[in-house]
């Protein structure tokens, strides 16, 4: 645990907590942006004039509404089979020829 009465460490959480309320805010104020060109669009502005509205490409844009909303689930892995070089490993024990000797509380053992 660094000393937290050291001045440097103190700067260095100050700056790290400054940094993540910053991050915050900068996706809170991307949620409000997306949230205006979705309105824009709907009422009827066009994508181009909502791009150079916003100072984002047109592409941008669609990609900016298309993305997931905040309360959508977007899982993160399929339900189809991993590929081979995901694929689980066996225990290790089952790549051992013979088992490793263990007392009654299941510790290892020396032979012999």
């Amino acid at each position: 645990m660094p000393d937290l009465d050291d001045e440097r460490i103190k700067r260095i959480m100050v700056a790290a907590a400054d940094l993540e309320n910053a991050e915050f805010e900068r996706d809170r104020l991307a949620l409000v942006c997306r949230e205006a060109v979705e309105r824009a669009l709907e009422a009827g502005v066009s994508p181009e004039d909502a791009a150079a509205a916003a100072g984002i490409a047109e592409s941008d844009v669609e990609r900016l509404v298309g993305a997931p909303q905040a309360d959508e689930v977007v899982p993160l892995l399929t339900a189809e089979s991993l590929p081979p070089a995901m694929a689980p490993v066996p225990p290790v024990a089952s790549l051992v020829p013979s088992p490793v000797p263990v007392d009654k509380g299941g510790m290892a053992v020396a032979e012999g």
